[in-house]
């Protein structure tokens, strides 16, 4: 018997396979397909970074802004309080986030929440008045026409006007307002974002501006304005689009012989407290939720997404109020405080109410009542960060924490 090597079985086994029929239509579709599919999660995968990149662009690139420009200047190493202040004939004290901001005649200083300072900027304005966001200072030369706008650490834009400047505001939703006199009318406004590019101009022919506020849409801005009729005051809000130049979104007329004071607006309300009275509005439509009438002087106010607190010298009953209004401007509750109450402000965490050398903190409903001693020195203002309070005095800027009140 012949035995076959390994190799003639092999060559014998194929010999017996049948051979296979491929199918390469088939093949060359599915590995088409696979391509395809490949291409496709790519393509998925490149639109879903391009939308975050888009929904975080100002958060991604912020501190790219005005690299170019940073400013480098300041007066001062120190780290913490307190902050001996700097001769100055009027001082303006801000919040801008988690920091906050000096402005002097002849300075604009920029400090952590730690009292270490960011920079300081000789501005060269002659009446300079600041504004802030949570991002961005704007700084202006009122009854003159320059304007800047600042971050933390850099200039964004500087710009000048033709006509000379008489108010200025900026948002949390990336937008600014300027407004200037004009020969032609009563005032001008214009709209730039927080870079400095126009966006959008109202001219207004027989009515002042008072204030605009920004509901945070990045469309939509809220206006007060004032005119006369048959020697009577009449005070306007409007809501404007900035994607629209022929007319306003709605309007409401306030009662006469109301002088707007304040202004502020979300997506949900807009309120104005005047000299005498409080309203507010619902965003969409306009229409009047509730308001608060008050009489007497008013002293200070604050106007907060939580609420709106007025203080007010009541001349009738020889007192001072503080009155706390819901978000609709619906009163909720009412303290009397001293004559020397000098600043208030309410966040979600209570109320505060500076008083010379004391700050007192409430609860929401000013039923609870505890005490910061700041005996060291006597207060005019105060900016809130956090669970601190940094107060401008006499001398210096000094902090306090407000879990520490008894």
């Amino acid at each position: 018997m012949k035995i076959l090597d390994l190799s003639e079985v092999t060559n014998q086994a194929k010999k017996n396979e049948k051979p296979k029929n491929v199918d390469l239509g088939k093949y060359t579709k599915k590995k088409k397909r696979s391509r395809h599919l490949v291409k496709l999660i790519v393509v998925l995968l490149l639109l879903i970074a391009a939308a975050l990149v888009w929904f975080n662009a100002d958060t991604l690139f912020e501190p790219l802004r005005g690299i170019a420009s940073r400013v480098e200047t300041k007066t001062s190493y120190n780290v913490g309080f307190p902050i001996d202040l700097p001769g100055s004939s009027d001082y303006s004290l801000k919040q801008s986030g988690e920091c906050f901001t000096l402005l002097t005649d002849t300075y604009l200083y920029a400090y952590d929440a730690t009292g270490e300072q960011l920079y300081a900027l000789k501005h060269g304005y002659s009446k300079p008045r600041q504004t802030t966001s949570d991002k961005r200072i704007l700084l202006y030369d009122k009854s003159a026409y320059s304007f800047s706008i600042y971050n933390r650490s850099s200039i964004i834009c500087s710009k000048t006007m033709e006509d000379k400047i008489v108010y200025a505001s900026i948002g949390n939703d990336g937008l600014a307002a300027i407004l200037t006199e004009s020969s032609r009318y009563s005032d001008v406004l214009r709209i730039y974002d927080d870079s400095g590019n126009w966006k959008y101009t109202r001219k207004f022919a027989d009515e002042n501006v008072m204030q605009v506020a920004f509901p945070g849409d990045g469309e939509h801005i809220a206006v007060t304005t004032i005119s006369s009729k048959n020697g009577s005051l009449i005070a306007t809000i409007y809501r404007f689009s900035i994607k629209r130049t022929e007319s306003y979104d709605w309007k409401y007329t306030l009662p006469g012989g109301n002088l707007p004071c304040g202004l502020y607006a979300d997506k949900e309300r807009v309120t104005v407290l005047c000299d005498n009275l409080v309203s507010s509005f619902g965003f969409d439509n306009g229409e009047l939720l509730d308001s608060f009438s008050y009489t007497g002087i008013l002293k200070h106010f604050s106007m907060t997404p939580e609420r709106t607190l007025v203080q007010y010298n009541d001349i009738s009953a020889n007192r001072n109020v503080l009155a706390a209004l819901g978000k609709d401007s619906t009163p909720y509750a009412q303290i009397n405080v001293s004559a020397s109450a000098a600043c208030v402000h309410s966040d979600t965490g209570g109320i505060y109410v500076l008083d010379g050398a004391r700050i007192k903190v409430f609860d929401t409903d000013l039923i609870t009542e505890r005490e910061i001693n700041a005996s060291d020195d006597d207060y005019s203002s105060f900016v809130k960060i956090g669970n601190n309070i940094v107060a401008i005095g006499y001398r210096h800027l000094n902090e306090f924490n407000t879990s520490s009140a008894d």
